[in-house]
This record gives C-alpha cells, structure tokens and sequence, in this order.
C-alpha cells in the first residue's frame, strides 16, 4: 500500500498556489495537462520561491553527489547539481538586473528537507534524495506555470524557457525514483 506523505514543502506551496492540491503535489502529479489549477504569481514572489526551490534542490544534489549513494543517484545528482548551479546563476542574474533582492535564507520548510537530508546515508539517502526530487520538482514546475501564466512579460519568458529544463529534470527523478523506490 503506498502511503501519501506531505511535506512541509507541498503543504507551504498550497498555501501560496491555493489551486494546487497538497495531496496531488505530494503524489508527484499535478503538472502538466492535469486538472490542478495555480493561480498566476507576480515577479517578487516568483523569484522569491524559484530562488529558494532551486537552491533546495542544489543543496540536496551536492549532498546526494558528495556520498556514497546507489550509482543511479549518484549520476543523477551529479547532474542536477552542475543544472542548479546554472539556474541559480540564471536567477540572480535575472533579479540583479531588474535591481530585486533575492531572500538571504531559504525557505523554512526548505531548510527543514536539508537538514532531515543530512544524517542519512548510501540506500536511505539515496531513496529520500529521489522522493525529494520528484516533490520538488513538481512544486517548482507549478511556481513557473504559474508565472507563466502571470501578468510580466519579463517572468514569463524566463519561465517559459525554464520550463522544458524542469520537465527533463523530472523525467530524470522520476527514473531515478523507479531504480530505489522500495
């Protein structure tokens, strides 16, 4: 029997994409053609949940990289991080010219993932790493559909072009996910 497990990342997002069904994102779906809805979201609040999402998830796949994990997460996260690495790069550059302050600390809920991340290690890191990645990124793709949807042309061109990188990063969780998966 698979169990549904919120975190307090997906239940945090809701409460910014009131649309977005908590038990829906921590199921992995609700992106992409399926019925939950976000509503659009404004310049500020966009970088302030792009910033903190991808420094998340650049944080997790250091971590991931840096240990002894199964290969395929170890592959997979090695990657992930050289991405967030580009993207975080990507969004300071992105709110440095439009003279906006990204947040100094990550999410609370985020720094929470990466702190309950930090003691595990080899199988039961590698399995949280990957259930991580697939929650994450499900979030994330939602912040930047809701921005794409928003009112700045600005915001959503970036996430316009952000978002294919978003869907091959998940296809590649999700594999990875299937190859540890208990």
């Amino acid at each position: 029997m698979k169990t549904l497990r919120l975190t307090a990342a997906a239940l945090a997002l809701w409460t910014v994409l009131p649309g977005a069904n908590p038990a829906v994102l921590a199921q992995g779906q609700g992106t992409s053609g399926s019925t939950a809805q976000t509503r659009p979201i404004g310049q500020e609040e966009f970088l302030r949940l792009a910033y903190s999402s991808a420094s998340l998830q650049s944080r997790a796949a250091m971590l991931a990289a840096s240990r002894e994990t199964r290969p395929e997460v170890k592959g997979y996260a090695t990657g992930a991080a050289e991405f967030r690495k580009g993207l975080l790069q990507r969004i300071e550059a992105f709110a440095k010219e439009r003279g906006m302050t990204l947040p100094s600390v990550k999410e609370f809920e985020h720094q929470v993932i990466i702190e309950n991340l930090e003691p595990l290690d080899y199988l039961a890191l590698s399995r949280r790493y990957a259930e991580i990645q697939v929650q994450a990124l499900v979030q994330e793709l939602q912040i930047y559909e809701a921005a794409s949807r928003g009112d700045s042309a600005e915001i959503k061109s970036f996430a316009e072009q952000v978002l294919p990188e978003l869907q091959a990063q998940r296809e590649g969780a999700e594999k990875m996910y299937e190859a540890v998966r208990p």
